[in-house]
């Protein structure tokens, strides 16, 4: 498929960049690594880095390079950017996911080689709510009491296993999960923590949807792969699955009116609080503004 120019008539960005995000512990490349999909200005064949940190080089090149055509740059990641009701309020005081983007800016380490502290910190939260957990999930000998190996062992931390938007999205993991096949949380704390960077720096050029207004010449927001499974399979001469993913669902939202996608079916609380899949319940539109393609 090839990427065609959005309906006349639709509300969209002049750039899409799409990221299949990883927590690997080590550079990695490949399948199961950081892939960015593109559509619009400045597309590109997708791109595989080895480390979050030369990604998010490659994204700052990206806004640098739209922000000074005077186009808009939507970036779609594909992490949670929010967490259970309650789990905001309980950590920070304030019953707000950027709050919890600021307390993990500070907390979270993450190096050049990938090395990172996520299942410390993801203990050390564990330590401030009652019970066992929310987090869990951690590498078999990893020694750290409050995080438990299985999520059968937690009781009592008083949090719901999925937001609001994952139930919209099938096979959505929970953000409590931390290791192993479909580990989002771990994605979640890592990439949280590198988006906040992010936000400092551009300021009001740049802001998180849906917690904060899609107005700036720079929105950032959350999405979920598996939206374009349906074109996923049926794509072919692509190096993987994550290469096909990025590639397709950036020209997808690229292609469709922003208007439609960006009104979620939530109260504000809750947006604010536990954010939302870009494309949650638009799995058809997706679908159809890619077989709109040329």
């Amino acid at each position: 498929m090839r990427g065609g120019a959005p309906a006349e008539g639709t509300q969209h960005f002049d750039r899409v960049v799409v990221v299949d995000w990883s927590a690997n512990s080590t550079p990695k490349r490949g399948a199961d690594s950081i892939w960015i999909g593109s559509a619009g200005a400045g597309a590109c064949a997708p791109e595989n880095l080895a480390t979050r940190v030369q990604a998010m080089d490659v994204l700052r090149a990206r806004i640098d390079a739209g922000i000074g055509a005077g186009q808009r740059v939507l970036i779609a990641f594909d992490i949670g950017f929010g967490f259970p009701r309650g789990f905001a309020q309980h950590l920070t005081g304030q019953a707000s996911a950027l709050a919890v983007w600021d307390w993990l800016a500070r907390h979270i380490t993450d190096d050049a080689r990938n090395r990172n502290n996520r299942f410390e910190v993801a203990a050390a939260i564990n330590r401030e709510f009652p019970g066992v957990g929310p987090f869990w999930g951690r590498p078999t000998g990893r020694v750290l009491p409050e995080l438990p190996e299985k999520g059968l062992a937690r009781h009592g931390h008083g949090l719901a296993e999925l937001r609001e938007t994952e139930a919209l999205c099938s096979g959505a993991h929970p953000m409590w999960k931390l290791y192993t096949t479909g580990s989002v949380g771990s994605q979640s704390l890592l990439g949280i923590a590198h988006l906040e960077a992010l936000r400092v720096e551009y300021g009001a050029a740049l802001s998180v949807w849906p917690m904060q207004p899609a107005d700036a010449p720079v929105v950032v927001v959350e999405t979920y792969l598996s939206l374009i499974d349906a074109a996923v399979r049926k794509a072919q001469g692509y190096a993987c699955k994550d290469a096909a993913q990025v590639d397709l669902l950036a020209r997808a939202l690229h292609r469709s009116d922003m208007s439609s996608l960006m009104v979620p079916p939530a109260a504000a609380a809750v947006l604010r609080e536990e954010g939302w899949i870009l494309g949650a319940g638009h799995h058809a539109s997706l679908l159809k503004a890619l077989d709109g393609a040329e």
